[in-house]
């Protein structure tokens, strides 16, 4: 299992690292929201690569850290993205609402910065889920950009959100660390179609350097 674990791991890394070089090269080509998508996919690859950077020099016994620049960096950026695709002002003040409520978790609750913040999580990315959903709407009635990367979002964060909130995972500040590792699995697992989605959508509308979006 543990084999099949770490392939998994190298096979999101590699992907990762692809969609990170084909999306940046095309980023001064395309439009406001492909250029949030990258930065979006170049942090990911960052935290992504601190991780195997930490683990592979042993230099903290947990990574957990690291899971909250994960989830606050992809609020952020996600809806910046989102706010170019729906071009809805208020995300703005929604953005800036869900920051001051992770302020308010994180400084109540320090050590919250060394285990997982399901709360957080739930919050963070059901924000995002809804945005999915309102470009899915607007989708019904004009056409868009990054369809297929839409689909992707809902389907990874709906998913993962649904793992946070489901029993009492969202309620339980001490998760065993056997659900841990199960929620990593899965989550991974999840992360890896994403991935996949991603790399769909260039190749289909992105690949071709004369497809230039306005």
């Amino acid at each position: 299992m543990e084999v099949i674990i770490n392939a998994l791991s190298n096979v999101i890394f590699i992907l990762l690292s692809v969609a990170s070089v084909i999306y940046f090269i095309g980023f001064a080509k395309h439009s406001k929201a492909y250029k949030i998508f990258t930065i979006y996919l170049l942090t990911m690859f960052i935290i992504e690569w601190l991780l195997r950077v930490i683990v592979l020099f042993d230099w903290n016994d947990s990574t957990l850290f690291l899971f909250v620049y994960y989830f606050v960096f992809q609020f952020i950026i996600l809806s910046l993205f989102y706010q170019k695709l729906l071009n809805f002002r208020w995300i703005y003040y929604v953005l800036v609402a869900g920051l001051l409520f992770f302020v308010v978790q994180y400084s109540n609750d320090p050590e919250m910065y060394f285990r997982y913040n399901p709360i957080g999580v739930v919050v963070g990315q059901g924000v995002i889920v809804i945005y999915s959903l309102l470009y899915f709407y607007k989708l019904l009635s004009e056409k868009g950009e990054f369809v297929i990367v839409n689909s992707g979002i809902f389907f990874y964060l709906l998913t993962s959100m649904l793992i946070f909130a489901s029993g009492n995972l969202v309620f339980n500040i001490k998760i065993s660390t056997e659900t841990i590792v199960l929620l990593g699995k899965i989550i991974r697992v999840l992360y890896l179609i994403f991935l996949i989605l991603i790399m769909i959508e260039w190749y289909r509308n992105y690949r071709d350097p004369k497809k230039v979006s306005s």
